[in-house]
């Protein structure tokens, strides 16, 4: 009989890339608000089904309404960024939900759970991490992820968390994508090279989900957490250099330090844009640029049999 997949965020980018290659095998069942957002490919597919579910207004794991039985569920909707969202909307969309869903999945008897977190929970810091470190992150999305990690660790379940670092390539808005849009004003910030990055493109993200749902279902016992990242570190200037000799920009490139005081009074500059216009502030947004959560765990790799292929010279041919 064929397993049924219960997938949040599957508009997303990530999502999308999932779901092309796990409809043609499994039966896909997605809810959020943006069926729109889906290709002609998937929402017209036999295997797919679509449930209108707003995750900022349900607030009972009874709301999702989805009669069908599950066998798997990927939750990967998350609150990333954006100038008008809330510290509410954070909270409801990345931590309730998060509860609710894994309240749902306990009350139907879901054997099998996946939530995409983030290496960000970490924190910025520019000493070793391992798997097993704190989890220190500051800024409101790594808090909520934090948060939303809790339910799923206390949920008594063999449920499994996927820390991902900053997921890059073809439709993402990455750090990298970042720059490569600073790239096209002719200037980049220049930023100290001790600020190494944990990268993974979008290809290795997919390989490593659908990986993981196909052993699962399978009957392979899964890991409580992983971490999905390349084993190589790179930092801003490097990005910038392979992008060059990549020729995907040009060499007449302005650099402007972000560091210390210059950093300090872009995030004064639009703390008071945000007071003016009323609108919520999450932070600088160099922050992205300026953190720096640089781990790799092998052995999350190890348990899936694979590794990660695309290193950062062919990850950025995509930006081509």
């Amino acid at each position: 009989m064929t397993k049924t997949i219960l997938i949040t965020g599957g508009s997303g980018v990530l999502g999308k890339e999932l779901l092309k290659e796990l409809i043609e095998n499994y039966k896909i069942i997605a809810i959020g608000n943006h069926y729109a957002n889906f290709p002609d490919s998937i929402r017209f597919h036999k295997n797919f089904k679509f449930y209108e579910r707003d995750l900022s207004k349900i607030k009972s794991s009874d709301e999702f309404l989805i009669p069908e039985s599950i066998d798997l569920i990927l939750h990967l909707a998350a609150v990333v960024s954006g100038a008008k969202v809330t510290e509410e909307v954070y909270h409801q969309i990345n931590v309730t939900s998060t509860k609710l869903i894994v309240e749902f999945a306990k009350a139907k008897k879901v054997p099998h759970f996946g939530f995409v977190s983030s290496v960000s929970v970490y924190g910025s810091k520019e000493i070793d991490l391992n798997i097993n470190s704190e989890r220190m992150g500051t800024t409101i999305y790594a808090k909520t992820k934090a948060l939303a990690e809790n339910y799923v660790l206390d949920s008594g379940r063999p449920y499994s968390i996927f820390r991902l670092a900053s997921i890059y390539g073809k439709g993402t808005k990455s750090f990298i994508s970042k720059l490569r849009s600073l790239t096209k004003l002719k200037f980049y910030p220049y930023i100290p090279s001790s600020r190494k990055k944990s990268v993974l493109h979008i290809t290795d993200a997919t390989n490593a989900l659908v990986t993981w749902t196909k052993q699962t279902l399978d009957g392979k016992t899964p890991k409580q957490v992983y971490v999905f990242s390349h084993p190589e570190f790179v930092t801003v200037n490097q990005v910038i250099q392979t992008f060059q000799s990549l020729r995907v920009i040009g060499n007449s490139l302005f650099p402007i330090p972000v560091g210390g005081i210059f950093a300090r009074m872009i995030e004064l500059v639009f703390r008071f844009l945000a007071f003016v216009k009323r609108r919520p502030f999450h932070g600088s947004p160099l922050q992205p640029l300026l953190e720096s959560v640089a781990i790799y765990d092998p052995k999350s790799w190890e348990n899936l049999g694979i590794f990660p292929e695309r290193d950062l010279r062919k990850g950025l041919t995509d930006y081509q």
